[in-house]
């Protein structure tokens, strides 16, 4: 038996088309009856002469001050080997650097999985998944960030590897993104 998927616009919605020039936040309900919004953009991602689509994709878990973050590519057309990141006993962690704008870069361990492609790639991809902490986040949904780069690099696990690059601009609308990780950001910090 084959699952529905099914979609819908409320009224009032306003239709936007995804290009290079114009990216948009797609916001995702990925399990019917749960809270769990997603926001997702497209780039590019690069490994020496290579280069694939890629997908940045931003979630949260009420309660949660952290967001996560997922960087999907198809690592074979790029020549990367996505093994080292892969699983609960991977040898490989990162680091994966995360720039926005002028913004430095800041260092965020990784781990890694293959999964179904989402809406802006076909096949299978693999994602390496991380945690944006709320300090970071605040910036991502400020104006301040609208329109800007978000650089991510990731040195290959193997010696002799190269870099593993990425680029995403941030689209000028980011209302999706705020409605996808109000919850962190609402959420109360830890105590000390």
């Amino acid at each position: 038996m084959t699952a529905a998927l099914s979609s819908h616009a409320m009224a009032g919605d306003n239709v936007a088309v995804a290009t290079p020039t114009q990216p948009i936040w797609l916001v995702e309900q990925p399990y019917a009856g749960q809270p769990l919004l997603t926001a997702r953009t497209y780039g590019d991602s690069t490994y020496g002469d290579y280069h694939v689509h890629a997908t940045l994709q931003l979630s949260c878990r009420a309660g949660n001050p952290s967001a996560g973050l997922e960087f999907q590519i198809a690592p074979q057309p790029l020549g990367f080997d996505s093994d080292p990141y892969e699983g609960p006993d991977a040898s490989a962690h990162g680091p994966l650097l995360i720039g926005i704008g002028t913004q430095p870069a800041v260092s965020h361990g990784v781990s890694g999985r293959w999964a179904d492609a989402g809406v802006f790639q076909v096949g299978n991809v693999f994602i390496f998944d991380t945690e944006v902490r709320r300090s970071e986040l605040a910036y991502w949904v400020s104006d301040a960030s609208r329109g800007q780069t978000v650089r991510l690099s990731l040195t290959a696990a193997k010696a002799g590897g190269k870099l593993l690059t990425a680029q995403f601009t941030l689209p000028r609308d980011n209302t999706g993104l705020k409605k996808a990780v109000a919850a962190c950001l609402d959420a109360k910090p830890a105590p000390h």
